[in-house]
C-alpha cells in the first residue's frame, strides 16, 4: 500500500524566514500595476479582443464534456490516434531544456507578468513539435500538489492497456482512502464501503480531482510503477512519494531560465517538505513533456493518450488555464493546489496548433492572487498579447 502523504501545516512561513528563501523574495514586494504594451504578433494567430473574466464559479457542477473511456484495442489491433481535437505536428521526442532564452512574444510577456510577484513561479510553453515558446524555471523543481495524478491516470491506465487491469473491476472506497479531511470533490461520506468501477475513478481523479479517486487507484499501483511510468514519458525530474535520498541530482543548479534565488528559494520550501515526509516534486518542463506526449499520441501509447485527452476534455475545475479561454478555444488541463501552491497543466488547441503548457506556482503567500496571475499567463500562452488587469489594479 501506498502511504498518503498529509500536509501537517501552513508553509507560508517560509516568505517570511531567513536565508535563501528571504532572499528570494526580497525585491519583490512592488507589483506592475500595468498592462504590458503590446510586443510583436505572436506566431499563432489568434483573437485581437481581451478576454473579460467571465461570471462563472471555481467548480462547474458537470463536466464540460462527458468523458468517454473506450476499451483498449484487442492485442495487435491498432489504435487511431484520436487525442487531439486537430491534427498537429508530431515530435517524436520531449522538448529539452532551453540553452537560450525564447526570442518571443510570449516569452517576454510572461517574464513581465511574474518578475515581481512574490513567491516562485514556472512556466513552460510549447509548440506541439516540442518548440519551446516560454521557459521560466522549466527545470526548477515545484510541489506537483493535484497534478501528480496525471501520471496515476497514465499508470492505471497503461495497466488497463496490458490487461492486468480492466475499466469495469469494482474497488471498494475504503474509509482510509476516503480520508478524514472533509468532504470529496467526487464522492460522498455515505458511499464509504461502496464500490466503483475503475473508470469511474479514473474519471473522478481526472474531471474532479477527487482525492478518494486518487488514494483508491495508488491501491492498485506501486510507487516503483509510477516513477517508472513518469521516467517513460520523459519526465526526468518527476519524483512521486519521494525522500531527498532519491533524488541524486539533488540540490539542482539554476538553469539559464531560472533566477539563482528563486531556485535557491525552491530548494529551501522542498527541503522543508521532505522533512516533514514524502513529496511529489516535478518541472514546468516535465509536466508539459506530459502534455506533449498527449498531443502527440505518445503517451504511453495512442490509446492511453486519447483516454487521458478524452478525461481532461471534461474538466471541472475551470479557474486557471480555462478561465478566459472557455468559449474562444478548446482546452484541456489538471489544476492542483495545496495552501502555498497553485498549479495548473495542459493543452491549448489553437486554430494553428495545439500548445502543451505547464503554470506552477509554490511558496506563493496569496493562492488567489497566484490564480489570477496563472489565468493571464494561459492567454499568453494562447498567444494573447493583453489581458484584464488583475483584481485590484484596474
Amino acid at each position: 500500500m501506498i502511504e498518503i502523504p498529509v500536509r501537517l501545516a501552513s508553509r507560508r512561513s517560509l516568505l517570511l524566514a531567513s536565508g535563501a528563501g528571504a532572499l528570494a523574495l526580497a525585491g519583490c514586494t512592488t507589483r506592475s500595476t500595468t498592462t504590458p504594451s503590446p510586443t510583436p504578433e505572436p506566431t499563432a494567430t489568434v483573437a485581437t479582443h481581451v478576454p473579460t473574466a467571465p461570471d462563472e464559479p471555481r467548480m462547474v457542477s458537470s463536466p464540460v464534456a462527458t468523458p468517454q473511456i473506450t476499451p483498449p484495442p484487442a492485442a495487435g489491433t491498432a489504435t487511431p490516434g484520436a487525442a487531439t481535437p486537430q491534427a498537429t505536428p508530431r515530435s517524436t521526442s520531449p522538448a529539452q531544456p532551453v540553452t537560450k532564452i525564447p526570442d518571443t512574444s510570449e516569452q517576454k510577456l510572461a517574464t513581465e507578468l511574474v518578475e515581481d510577484e512574490w513567491g516562485i513561479f514556472g512556466v513552460v510553453v510549447l509548440e506541439a513539435d516540442g518548440t519551446v515558446i516560454v521557459s521560466i524555471n522549466g527545470t526548477t523543481p515545484f510541489i506537483t500538489a493535484s497534478t501528480y495524478k496525471v501520471v496515476v491516470m497514465a499508470d492505471i491506465l497503461h495497466k488497463v492497456e496490458q490487461g492486468t487491469l480492466k475499466l469495469d473491476d469494482y474497488i471498494e472506497l475504503t474509509g482510509y482512502n476516503y480520508g478524514d479531511g472533509g468532504l470529496d470533490n467526487y464522492f460522498t461520506p455515505d458511499q464509504i464501503g461502496m464500490s466503483f468501477p475503475i473508470e469511474e475513478y479514473l474519471i473522478g481523479v481526472g474531471v474532479y480531482s477527487s482525492n478518494a479517486s486518487a488514494h483508491s487507484l495508488l491501491e492498485l499501483t506501486t510507487v516503483t510503477s509510477l516513477n517508472d511510468t513518469a521516467k517513460s514519458i520523459g519526465m526526468d525530474r518527476t519524483h512521486l512519494f519521494a525522500t531527498i535520498e532519491d533524488l541524486p541530482w539533488w540540490p539542482p543548479e539554476p538553469a539559464i531560465d531560472a533566477p539563482p534565488e528563486e531556485v535557491a528559494a525552491a530548494i529551501e520550501y522542498l527541503e522543508h517538505e521532505f522533512s516533514l515526509g514524502p513529496v511529489n516534486i516535478s518541472t514546468p518542463l516535465d509536466m508539459a513533456r506530459y502534455n506533449l506526449a498527449i498531443v502527440n499520441d505518445t503517451l504511453i501509447s495512442p490509446w492511453v493518450s486519447e483516454q487521458v485527452a478524452n478525461i481532461l476534455l471534461g474538466q471541472a475545475i475551470r479557474d486557471r488555464i480555462p478561465f478566459f479561454l472557455d468559449g474562444e478555444v478548446t482546452t484541456l488541463d489538471k489544476p492542483g493546489n495545496l495552501e502555498d501552491a497553485v498549479n495548473d497543466v495542459g493543452v491549448i488547441f489553437l486554430p494553428g496548433g495545439a500548445r502543451p503548457l505547464a503554470l506552477m506556482a509554490e511558496a506563493v503567500p496569496d493562492e488567489d492572487r497566484a490564480t489570477y496571475i496563472e489565468q493571464r499567463l494561459a492567454l499568453i500562452a494562447a498567444g494573447y498579447t493583453e489581458y484584464p488587469p488583475l483584481p485590484g489594479e484596474e
